[in-house]
């Protein structure tokens, strides 16, 4: 909330009202966050569901883990889910690497 100023009081950029936002890098920046959301709630359907069965066990964790691995099934049939978990797959394999006499992961 700006002060009322005084005549004798020079302009100063902290009394200065705030420029009006463009609108069009308001909706860039929106198309650019729903975008993202949405492909994420395609193609990691997986990690999703993943993360759902990790809360702690409540009637809405149940609906919850329920819906999260009913929409990974559907991703799943679309074969949009591939791309994720084929690099996800390779990713496991590398970590699973040992080098000379080096103890397997527990």
């Amino acid at each position: 909330m700006a002060r009322e100023m005084k005549e004798h009081e020079p302009a100063s950029p902290v009394d200065l009202p705030e420029p009006p936002i463009e609108r069009r890098a308001f909706s860039w920046t929106a198309t650019t966050i729903v975008t993202a959301s949405l492909l994420l709630l395609v193609a990691n359907a997986g990690t999703l569901a993943a993360w759902v069965d990790e809360k702690p066990v409540s009637d809405l964790q149940q609906q919850a883990s329920a819906a999260a691995g009913g929409w990974k099934a559907a991703m799943d049939a679309t074969g949009l889910t591939a791309p994720r978990e084929a690099i996800h797959a390779r990713w496991k394999q590398l970590q699973a690497m040992r080098f000379g006499d080096e103890a397997p992961a527990q």
